[in-house]
């Protein structure tokens, strides 16, 4: 019989994994669909673990402790579901971004009809991203230009995330960025004061580093995905936790589902500290954190009556599995595959304590998990990063709203360090 495709995106194999135990599953009381042809077994069931570790979060680092496993399924397919996920018992919905939502400015088809169903039904949504690239309102800026409304308080980001956990500390120093404007601005909300390091200097030689100045205000050093990363931050950033700065990551994506590939994503970078600097992260702010699942509980969401819906095992349903969730659902169209879930069944039924967790249903994307048929492919959206004269006016009010200034930031950044 012909095979079903197997994801809505490029097969790839996920790139990173969580700490804790995952041996969390939940056995399929739907009839298996969408089948497959039986395959026999990978060799070494701990197959799906040893290529997780290559962007794993340390054990030292305060992430949520899965609860104990029940049986298993016994393929991914037993998990598959193309007519929805029963929303009875579900009162809240915490739903990933990228690669549920959209992959890099794409919307993804059937996306925003799906959650404007929901909130017909009286669903309430948290949108919770591991993506520190923005903060919580260009996240608002973004959904808007997508046809979506959200509020500010409804979005979850790691940059928050991590800018609360200093916050929380009581942290009154200075906090260095290795990241994206998000983490900047969520500090900045946070009245945390960012030091300008090194800014977006890209060398870093033997004589720039005996005389590298550090401030001996920095108290943090904060690590997201940043694609202006160079060397000079690198050292700086490995200069300043070699001191005692404390090592705070957003997240331990190791890279994204996006064109061609796999994009580098924050676990890469974080990784090169780490490695640098000799100290793992004392924090992940962001999914599977248990810090963030804090965060969410003091919002009042009842675990227990939502519903957590990603694309990665790793990350989001190992989230959802360490908070207790009602239900977590993996869709197929970002980084996740079917072929991952295999793995991780078969290495949590040969003991495997890094095996990552099992979702209770697979889809292949949010309309199919709220048993709608998604918009034809031709017809997603795509935001133009050319855009009319009235778009760019309005565009640049809302980034001089938000504090961006690009002729002060290129002046400091003319100068190594920002410094004379």
């Amino acid at each position: 019989a012909p095979r079903r495709p197997r994801t809505l995106c490029r097969h790839t194999r996920l790139l990173s994994t969580p700490t804790r135990t995952m041996a969390a599953a939940v056995a399929s009381t739907a009839p298996p669909r969408l089948g497959r042809a039986h395959r026999a077994p990978s060799p070494g069931a701990g197959s799906a673990a040893k290529a997780h570790k290559l962007g794993h979060v340390r054990r030292g680092a305060a992430t949520a402790r899965l609860p104990p496993p029940r049986a298993l399924p016994a393929n991914a397919d037993a998990l598959l579901l193309d007519d929805g996920v029963s929303l009875a018992d579900v009162d809240c919905i915490v739903m990933d971004c990228d690669g549920v939502i959209w992959q890099g400015d794409t919307l993804l088809p059937g996306a925003r009809e799906s959650i404007a169903l929901l909130r017909e039904q009286g669903k309430r949504l948290v949108f919770v991203t591991n993506n520190s690239n923005k903060s919580r309102k260009q996240y608002v800026y973004k959904f808007e230009q997508l046809g979506i409304a959200v509020e500010k308080e409804e979005i979850f980001s790691a940059a928050f995330a991590a800018a609360a956990y200093l916050k929380t500390r009581k942290f009154a120093k200075k906090a260095f960025v290795v990241g994206g404007r998000g983490i900047v601005d969520e500090l900045n909300d946070m009245q945390i004061e960012v030091d300008p390091g090194v800014f977006n200097a890209v060398q870093c030689t033997e004589q720039d580093w005996e005389d590298m100045f550090l401030d001996d205000d920095v108290g943090a050093v904060i690590v997201g995905q940043d694609v202006a990363f160079t060397y000079a931050k690198l050292a700086y950033a490995s200069l300043a936790i070699q001191r005692g700065a404390a090592f705070v990551a957003t997240n331990p994506d190791a890279a994204d589902a996006l064109g061609p590939g796999m994009m580098p994503g924050a676990g890469a970078i974080v990784a090169a500290v780490e490695t640098a600097s000799g100290v793992s992260p004392e924090m992940y702010a962001g999914k599977p954190s248990a810090f963030l699942l804090e965060l969410l509980k003091g919002n009042h969401v009842d675990m227990s009556r939502t519903l957590v819906v990603g694309d990665r095992l790793d990350t989001d349903v190992a989230f959802g599995k360490a908070g207790g969730a009602g239900v977590t659902v993996l869709t197929l169209s970002g980084v996740s595959t079917l072929d991952d879930v295999d793995e991780a069944i078969e290495a949590q039924r040969a003991g495997d304590e890094d095996a990552p967790p099992v979702p209770d249903f697979i889809v292949q994307g949010l309309p199919q998990m709220l048993g709608l048929e998604p918009e034809d492919a031709a017809a997603m959206e795509l935001v133009e990063e050319s855009v009319d004269e009235e778009d760019e006016d309005a565009l640049g009010e809302y980034l001089e709203e938000e504090g961006f200034d690009d002729d002060e930031d290129q002046a400091a950044r003319d100068a190594f360090g920002g410094r004379d």
